[in-house]
C-alpha cells in the first residue's frame, strides 16, 4: 500500500524520513505497531522526489511504501490522529495513493527483514567514494628476497621478474570495488585493443603492503599471503542482453611471459601516477585514505623497498635445478622438498642451487634420513625469521636431525605427499602421516609413488564463480589438463588413478608413478583400477563409475578375512516397493567379536575408552555399507544384501573385511545453525535456545572452578584426548589435587595449564557463538540400522518388529553398568536439515521385547522395516550405509507442528552410449569441481530463511532445498546444480550471526549487516568471548609443577623400591626423544596453521585451529590431518620412552615407570632453566605432559592409583 507524503523539510534525506518513521511510529516498543521486542520489524521504503532544479535536496514530496495489512492499519490510526512523524521540525503529512504498488517491491516488504537506515546509508556512502580510480603506470610481479649485503634492520628487497610498461602501451586504472571485497586493476586501451585483462587482489589476501617513492615514481608493494586473480574479458561487447552474461574469463597468466614465472612469484608492485590535479593531494595518501576506509589491515608506510630485475626463475636458473633433481634418483623424497622449496615461494633458484653441495653431502652420508631432514627443513625455511638466510636454517635443522631415528609409520597409516594445483601455483605439503586404504596396503613398500592431489583455488578456497565469470573454460584447461595429461614431479611422472567419496568432495583424488613390483610387475594407474573389480554394470555412466572405484580408496582399517564359504547375500527387505534396508547386512555375534579384537590388537583409535559395537561400517569386495549383530547367525558369518552391492570382484578365495568405522561410544548431539532454524519455524520457542545456550555457557565457564568440571568440558567436546589430559587430571585429582585448593588441598592451577583452561574455553564458546553448536541434553548422534525381525517372520514365529513411527535406542558407554534404554517421544533428523520436514517426531519404545532380534543392539538407533515410507529417507534423503541420526528427547524440542518430510524423485544418473573411458570420468570430476555448490546452497538457504518472514517455509528456501538434494546426490548421478538457478538473497545484506569469527577484521564493516530478529540473531548477541591470554609470556610458576612431583614422589620410590635399572643400551636417552618430539611438534604447528602465525602448543594439545578461515571444510580437514599427526607423534613418543605398557607388578613396568618418571623430572629441568633465562621452550610443556600420563598410567596399572 503507497502513500503520498507531504511537507517534507527540503534538506531532509530518505534516511533521515526513514528513521524517523521507524523509531516514532512503526518501530516504536511498546508502540501502535510492536507489542514487544521479539516481533519481527515491520518493513516499509521511502523515496523522496528530487528538486527539480537539480543538486541535493527534495521537492517537499515523497512517497511511503508498507505491505497492505501494515498499511491498512497505519491509515486507520493516521485517521483517528494517533500518528505524528516530525523530520526537522516539520510534521508530516501522508495521503493513501491510488497507484499500484510494484510486484517486486511489494513482495520485498512482504519477506524481507527492514534494514536499519544508517547501515544503508553508510554503505551507499563507501560505495560512492570507491567510485574514484587510479591511474596505474607499471604492473610487475615478482618476489620479495634478501640482499646478501643487508644489514639485520634492512628490509627485504623485491626481484620484478615480470614487468608491463603501460606508460609505453596500453592503459591501466586500479579501483576498489567494496561490495566484492577486492581491488581490481584494469590493464587495456579500449581505442586501441579488443581484450582487457584484470589483477583482482582481495583485501584478506593482503598480509601488508609498502608505499614509498624510488625516482619519482610511487609505487605500492603488496606482500600478498595467495596469488592475485587474473581474469580477461572483451571490451566491445554487443549491448545486447542475451549475448554472454559470463562475460569474464579466468585465467592463469596476463601473457605467456607471466605465466614462465606464476609459479614461482606472485607477490605484486604497482607504481601509480601522480595527479595532484585529480586528487588534490598526494597520490599515495589518498591511496592510503581508500585503504584506511575499506577496512584493510594497517599499511607500512615510509618503508624503502629495492625493486630490481634479478631473473631468480628465468630458463638460464630454472634448468640447473630441473638437471639435478633428476640426478637425485632414488632421493625422491629429498627432490620432492627441493621443489617445495621453488613452488612455495620459500626460496629462489640462487638459495636453492647454493645449497646443493651440503644437501648433496647430506644425501651421501645419511641417506636413510635425507628425506626427513629435509622434510623438516622445508618446513622450518618457509617460517623462518626473514632476517635469517637460508644456508643458517639449513644448519640448525642438520644439527638437530643426525641423532636422531627416523620415524616409522604404524600398521594402518603411512606418510603421504600431497601437492595442491591453484590457478598459479602447484604447492607441495608433507610427507604427513594418513590413514592407509585397500590399494595402499596392496602396494606397502612402495607408498611413494602415490600423491594426494587438491585442486583448489587461490588461497585453499573451493572454487566458487560470480554469475558474470566463466570459470568452467579455465578449468577444463587447468584441471582437466592435469587429470588427463598427468604431470612431472620432483622427476617422476604421475597420471590420475581415482579419488575417494570423501576425497572428491574436498575436490582430491589420487595420483600414481608407474613402479616395478617384485611380483605384480609394472603397477600403473590402468593396471591398478583393472585389479578393483568388473564395473560392467555401471560402465557407461562416468560419475557411478568414478563412484564404485572410489569404494577401494576409502580410508579403513584391517581387520578380519573372510573365506567365500563364511559371506552370503541375503535380499532386502521391501515392501509396496519401499527399500527398507538400504545399504545394511548382518554378521553374527562371533564375527563381531573377532573384529573387536583385531581393531584392539592394532591399537585403532576407534577402540579407545568404547564398548564393543553391535555394528560397523565396512567395505568388503564390491560391497559398501553397514552391518549390525544378528543373534540367530551362527559361528563366524557375515550375510550382505543386494543394496549394498556396487560392483563385483571374481575369483577372491578370501577377502579382507576394511573397517570404514567403528560405533563403540555415543556421540552427543548438538544443535546447529540450519537446525536451530528449522526447529524455530516449527514451533520451538526463542526462549528454549537461550535456555540451551545459558546453560552450555555456564557449564563452560565453569571449566575455571574446579578440575572435575574442567574434566567434564574437555570430555564432553573431546578436547586434549590425545595428550591424556582428562585422565591426567581425574587422577591427580583423586590426590587431593585442585584448581582452587583450601588447606586440604594441593594447588594445581599452572599457567600452562591456566592458559589450557582459557583456550578449551573460548574454542567451546566460539562454536556455540558462531555455529549454534549447543550441546543438547538427553539426545545423541547414531548410526542407523534396520530392524531384522521381516527378514525372519516366514521362518520363525512369534518375532517382535518395530511398527511405523517406532524406534529402539540402547545407549551405553565405557564404565556404565547398566544401559539406558531410550523411551518415550523423541525427535529424529540428520544433518544438514534443510527442509521444515527433515525433523521428524517418533517414539523410542525403551527395554526391548525378549522376543526381539535387536535386543542386544547398542549405541546405534534401529528404524522400523515396515510402513508407508523408509524412515531414514524421509530424514534428508538418509540410508543405513552409515549415515548419522540425530535423536533427541529434550523436552522443549518435543512438541513441533507437524510436517511431511521433503519427497524428492531420484534423478536418472546421467549415462553416455558408450562405455566410459578414464577421460570421462576426468571430465566428470572437473564438471564437479565447477558446480560443486553444496556450501553455497547451504549458506544461501539459511540467509534467505533469516531475510524471510516465512523461513524455512519460504518457496525460495524450500527450493534450495530440493536443490541441496539435487547437489549432495550430484558426485553419484552426474546431475549436476547450476549456480544461475539459485534464488537470490532478499536484500543485499547478511544477518549479523554471519559474521566473521574475528571481530577486529570486521570494524569497518557495519554497512555490511543487519540485526537478526531470528532465534540466531539473539544467540548470536547472548555471547561474549573474552580476549585469550597471551602465550608468549608464559612466566615461571614452576612451583606448581613441583607440586606435583612432591606429591607423587613417594608412590614412585615405594613402587620403585630396589629397582636397578636395566644395561639394555636399545633405550633413547630422554633428552633425544625430547629433541625429536619439539622438532615434529614444531613441524605440525607450522604445517597446519592456516595463516603465517604457527600454532600455540595449547591449540595442539587441546586439539583445534582457532584461526577463522573462509572456508570452513577446509579448516575442518587441516583439524582432522592435524590430530592425525599428533596423534602418531605421541605414540611414537610414549613408545621411545617406555615401550608398549605392562599390566601388573612386573620388573619390566617398574622399568617403565623410572623411564617415565625420569622424563618428567626432566621436563621440570628444562622449564627450569628456559624460565630463569626468561624464555619458554616449545613444546615442554606438553612433552610434560607425556610424561606425567605415563608415570600415573603405571601408578595405576600397579595398583598404586584407583582407576
Amino acid at each position: 500500500m503507497e502513500f503520498s507524503i507531504s511537507h517534507v523539510h527540503t534538506q531532509a534525506t530518505a534516511y533521515t524520513v526513514t528513521k524517523a518513521i521507524a523509531d516514532q511510529v512503526l518501530h516504536k516498543c511498546p508502540g501502535l505497531f510492536l507489542a514487544d521486542s521479539e516481533q519481527r520489524l515491520p518493513n516499509f521504503a521511502v523515496t523522496l522526489n528530487p528538486d527539480g532544479r537539480g543538486g541535493v535536496r527534495n521537492d517537499g514530496t515523497g512517497t511511503l511504501t508498507l505491505t497492505a495489512a501494515i498499511g491498512e492499519r497505519f491509515l486507520e490510526l493516521y485517521n483517528r490522529g494517533n500518528i505524528t512523524v516530525t523530520v526537522n521540525g516539520r510534521q508530516l503529512r501522508f495521503h493513501p495513493s491510488e497507484r499500484t504498488v510494484d510486484a517486486s517491491l511489494e513482495m520485498k516488504l512482504e519477506r524481507a527483514p527492514f534494514i536499519d537506515p544508517d547501515i544503508e546509508q553508510e554503505r551507499q556512502r563507501k560505495i560512492l567514494m570507491f567510485q574514484d580510480r587510479f591511474c596505474v603506470s607499471k604492473v610487475q610481479i615478482g618476489t620479495f628476497y634478501r640482499r646478501n649485503n643487508a644489514g639485520p634492520r634492512d628490509s627485504r628487497a623485491f626481484s620484478i621478474e615480470w614487468e608491463m610498461d603501460l606508460t609505453r602501451r596500453s592503459m591501466a586504472w586500479l579501483k576498489f570495488e567494496y561490495d566484492h571485497r577486492l581491488m581490481r586493476i584494469e590493464m587495456g586501451d579500449p581505442a586501441t585493443e579488443s581484450l582487457r585483462h584484470d589483477i583482482v587482489v582481495k583485501f584478506h589476501s593482503i598480509s601488508k603492503m609498502a608505499l614509498g617513492c624510488e625516482f619519482g615514481e610511487h609505487y605500492v608493494c603488496f606482500d600478498l599471503v595467495t596469488p592475485p586473480v587474473f581474469q580477461k574479458e572483451e571490451m566491445h561487447r554487443p549491448e545486447d542482453r542475451n549475448y554472454n552474461t559470463r562475460y569474464r574469463h579466468r585465467v592463469g597468466e596476463l601473457c605467456p611471459g607471466h605465466g614462465a614465472v606464476a609459479l614461482y612469484a606472485h607477490h605484486l608492485r604497482i607504481v601509480l601516477r601522480d595527479d595532484v590535479d585529480r586528487y588534490g593531494r598526494d597520490v599515495l595518501c589518498n591511496f592510503r585514505s581508500f585503504c584506511v576506509e575499506a577496512g584493510i589491515r594497517p599499511l607500512i608506510r615510509d618503508v624503502q623497498i629495492v625493486a630490481s630485475m634479478e631473473r631468480f626463475f628465468d630458463t638460464s636458473n630454472l634448468l640447473p635445478v630441473r638437471r639435478w633433481l633428476r640426478g637425485l634418483g632414488e632421493n625422491w623424497r629429498v627432490a620432492f622438498q627441493i621443489e617445495a622449496l621453488l613452488n612455495n615461494g620459500t626460496a629462489h633458484t640462487r638459495d636453492v642451487l647454493g645449497l646443493g653441495p651440503r644437501i648433496d653431502e647430506l644425501v651421501c652420508r645419511h641417506g636413510s634420513i635425507a628425506g626427513e631432514v629435509m622434510r623438516y627443513f622445508a618446513e622450518a625455511a618457509a617460517h623462518r625469521p626473514t632476517v635469517q638466510p637460508l644456508q643458517e636454517c639449513f644448519e640448525a635443522i642438520l644439527q638437530r636431525q643426525h641423532r636422531r631415528r627416523p620415524l616409522t609409520a604404524p600398521d594402518g597409516r603411512f606418510f603421504c605427499h600431497h601437492v595442491t594445483f591453484t590457478p598459479t601455483q602447484i604447492l607441495l605439503e608433507g610427507p604427513n602421516i594418513i590413514q592407509s586404504n585397500r590399494v595402499i596396503r596392496e602396494y606397502k613398500g612402495y607408498e611413494d609413488y602415490f600423491l594426494r592431489v587438491s585442486f583448489r583455488d587461490e588461497g585453499h578456497l573451493q572454487y566458487r564463480w560470480t554469475r558474470d565469470v566463466d570459470g568452467e573454460t579455465f578449468l577444463r584447461e587447468r584441471v582437466g589438463k592435469v587429470l588427463k595429461e598427468g604431470f612431472c614431479l620432483a622427476g617422476r611422472r604421475f597420471a590420475f588413478l581415482a579419488y575417494s567419496s570423501s576425497a572428491l568432495r574436498t575436490h582430491t583424488v589420487w595420483f600414481v608413478s608407474p613402479f616395478q613390483h617384485p611380483t605384480k610387475g609394472l603397477v600403473t594407474a590402468e593396471s591398478i583400477r583393472t585389479s578393483l573389480g568388473n564395473f560392467e554394470g555401471v560402465i557407461e555412466s562416468p560419475s557411478k563409475y568414478g563412484a564404485r572405484m572410489a569404494q577401494a580408496f576409502t580410508a579403513t582399517d584391517s581387520s578380519v578375512k573372510l573365506h567365500q564359504s563364511q559371506w552370503s547375500e541375503t535380499s532386502d527387505i521391501k515392501q509396496n516397493g519401499i527399500l527398507f534396508t538400504d545399504g545394511v547386512g548382518t554378521i553374527s555375534q562371533g564375527l563381531a567379536t573377532l573384529i573387536w579384537q583385531t581393531l584392539r590388537e592394532g591399537d585403532s583409535d576407534n577402540v579407545s575408552n568404547a564398548v564393543q559395537p553391535s555394528a560397523y561400517q565396512i567395505r568388503f569386495l564390491g560391497y559398501k555399507g553397514m552391518v549390525a549383530v544378528d543373534p540367530l547367525l551362527e559361528g563366524i558369518h557375515m550375510r550382505l544384501r543386494p543394496s549394498m552391492r556396487k560392483f563385483d570382484v571374481q575369483g577372491r578365495g578370501y577377502a579382507e573385511i576394511e573397517i570404514a568405522s567403528a560405533f563403540g561410544k555415543p556421540k552427543p548431539a548438538s544443535l546447529n545453525r540450519p537446525l536451530v532454524m528449522v526447529l524455530e519455524d516449527r514451533g520451538v520457542s526463542m526462549q528454549a535456545f537461550l535456555e540451551l545456550q545459558e546453560k552450555a555457557v555456564s557449564n563452560t565457564r565453569r571449566a575455571d572452578e574446579s578440575l572435575p568440571m574442567f574434566v567434564d568440558l574437555l570430555e564432553k567436546h573431546k578436547l586434549c584426548k590425545d595428550f591424556w589430559v582428562p585422565d591426567i587430571l581425574r587422577r591427580l585429582n583423586s590426590l587431593e589435587f585442585e584448581l582452587n585448593s583450601n588447606q586440604m588441598q594441593l594447588p594445581l592451577n599452572t599457567p600452562f595449564l591456566s592458559r589450557l583452561r582459557s583456550y578449551a574455553i573460548n574454542h567451546v564458546l566460539r562454536g556455540i557463538k558462531y555455529r549454534a553448536r549447543i550441546p543438547v541434553p538427553e539426545s545423541y548422534m547414531l548410526p542407523g540400522v534396520a530392524d531384522e525381525g521381516l527378514a525372519y517372520v516366514n521362518r520363525r514365529n512369534n518375532i517382535y518388529c518395530l511398527a511405523q513411527g517406532k524406534i529402539f535406542v540402547c545407549i551405553q558407554k565405557s564404565g556404565d553398568s547398566e544401559p539406558t534404554w531410550l523411551s518415550g517421544p523423541c525427535t529424529i533428523s540428520r544433518s544438514p536439515v534443510m527442509h521444515p520436514g527433515d525433523v521428524q517426531c517418533v517414539e523410542a519404545i525403551g527395554r526391548p521385547p525378549t522376543n526381539s532380534l535387536f535386543a542386544k543392539l547398542k549405541n546405534v538407533v534401529v528404524f522400523p522395516a515396515q510402513g508407508t515410507r523408509s524412515l531414514p529417507n524421509s530424514l534428508a534423503g538418509g540410508d543405513l550405509d552409515g549415515d548419522m541420526y540425530e535423536v533427541a528427547q529434550y523436552r522443549q524440542l518435543l512438541n513441533l507442528r507437524p510436517h511431511e518430510p521433503a519427497a524428492y524423485p531420484p534423478a536418472r544418473p546421467f549415462t553416455l552410449n558408450r562405455p566410459s573411458t578414464v577421460n570421462d570420468v576426468c571430465d566428470f570430476i572437473v564438471d564437479y569441481i565447477n558446480s560443486d555448490v553444496v556450501g553455497l546452497v547451504s549458506d544461501k538457504h539459511i540467509t534467505i530463511a533469516d531475510q524471510s518472514k516465512d523461513g524455512t517455509l519460504d518457496p525460495a528456501c524450500l527450493r534450495l532445498a530440493e536443490l541441496h538434494s539435487q547437489a549432495v546426490d550430484y558426485p553419484k548421478n552426474g546431475r549436476k546444480v547450476r549456480i544461475y538457478d539459485l534464488p537470490r538473497a532478499l536484500v543485499p545484506f547478511k544477518p549479523d550471526w554471519h559474521q566473521t569469527e574475528q571481530p577486529e577484521q570486521s570494524r569497518n564493516l557495519k554497512a555490511d549487516y543487519y540485526l537478526s530478529s531470528r532465534a540466531l540473531g539473539y544467540l548470536y548477541r547472548n555471547i561474549e568471548l573474552e580476549q585469550l591470554p597471551d602465550g608468549s609470556h608464559p612466566g615461571t610458576g614452576s612451583g606448581r609443577n613441583e607440586a606435583i612431583s612432591n606429591g607423587l614422589r613417594e608412590r614412585v620410590q615405594d613402587e620403585l623400591q630396589g629397582y636397578r635399572p636395566s644395561t639394555d643400551q636399545s633405550w633413547e636417552d630422554v633428552a633425544s626423544v625430547y629433541a625429536g618430539y619439539q622438532q615434529e611438534l614444531i613441524y605440525i604447528s607450522t604445517t597446519y596453521s592456516l595463516s603465517k602465525a604457527a600454532l600455540s602448543e595449547e591449540e595442539l594439545v587441546i586439539g583445534t585451529i582457532l584461526a577463522n578461515f573462509t572456508n570452513g571444510g577446509y579448516k575442518k580437514d587441516r583439524v582432522y590431518a592435524m590430530k592425525e599427526s599428533l596423534s602418531f607423534l605421541l605414540r611414537a613418543t610414549r613408545e621411545a620412552l617406555v615401550g608398549e605398557l605392562c599390566e601388573g607388578q612386573t620388573e619390566e613396568i617398574r622399568g617403565q615407570l623410572a623411564r617415565a618418571w625420569k622424563a618428567w623430572t626432566y621436563t621440570l629441568d628444562t622449564q627450569r632453566v628456559s624460565n630463569e633465562a626468561g624464555n619458554s621452550q616449545f613444546g615442554s610443556h606438553s612433552f610434560g605432559l607425556i610424561a606425567l600420563g605415563l608415570v600415573l598410567e603405571c601408578l595405576t596399572r600397579m595398583g598404586s592409583l584407583a582407576l
